[in-house]
């Protein structure tokens, strides 16, 4: 099982007595659980990219500014730049692809800035409010279905995938009916869901076959 641990900080909305998760109540009674937000990813690529293609273009249009009032002839880039920018009309093929292609990357940049990301990662519900968030991974999640699937009786084999949502598990009958097997692999595993300690814990979606 592999686990992801960040150090939260104490963020203003969680206040500091029992509504806001602090330190607890007048009574001394303990706070109440704060519920984790899912992590968020720092997109370093994105934002690096972003950020040269930008600084690419503005030192190029800079240089090629000063270049020419320095009294200095405009490049050849330059010079078909504005050439295509005065003969080509709203309607052009060029001009549409062109725009098409920047309105989807401004779109996908605004995607990467309104979700969180890091889908593979599975926030755990947080016992207090000690300042640090913890997550399980989807593989970690996995292999614990698939070794609660292979404790239960008739189980001989079992393979176990986990998303954000849903879970699946497929295990192979060794011995017993499978009806019987079914159940109590289920039971297993509705078991084995709880002990996962996530905000949300998937749906586990259980199926048997035969040895083949």
């Amino acid at each position: 099982m592999s686990a992801s641990l960040a150090d939260a900080g104490h963020e203003a909305e969680h206040g500091t007595g029992p509504d806001g998760g602090g330190d607890g109540g007048a009574d001394g009674s303990p706070a109440a659980a704060v519920r984790p937000r899912r992590f968020w990813s720092s997109r370093r690529n994105a934002a690096a990219l972003a950020a040269l293609l930008a600084l690419a273009a503005a030192g190029a249009l800079l240089y090629e500014e000063i270049h020419i009032r320095t009294g200095h002839p405009a490049h050849a880039w330059r010079t078909w730049v504005t050439d295509q920018l005065a003969r080509r009309q709203l309607d052009d093929a060029w001009v549409i692809a062109g725009s098409a292609v920047v309105c989807a990357l401004g779109l996908w940049l605004l995607v990467l800035a309104a979700t969180p990301g890091l889908r593979r990662l599975l926030p755990l519900a947080a016992a207090d409010s000690t300042g640090l968030r913890a997550a399980l991974d989807r593989r970690g999640a996995a292999a614990m279905l698939r070794r609660a699937a292979l404790e239960a009786p008739g189980v001989q084999g079992a393979k176990a995938t986990v998303g954000r949502r849903r879970a699946k598990v497929v295990a192979t009958v060794g011995f017993g009916d499978q009806e019987d097997v079914k159940a109590a692999l289920t039971e297993h595993l509705a078991a084995e869901r709880k002990r996962l300690g996530l905000v949300s814990p998937p749906l586990i979606s259980v199926s048997v076959k035969g040895r083949s």
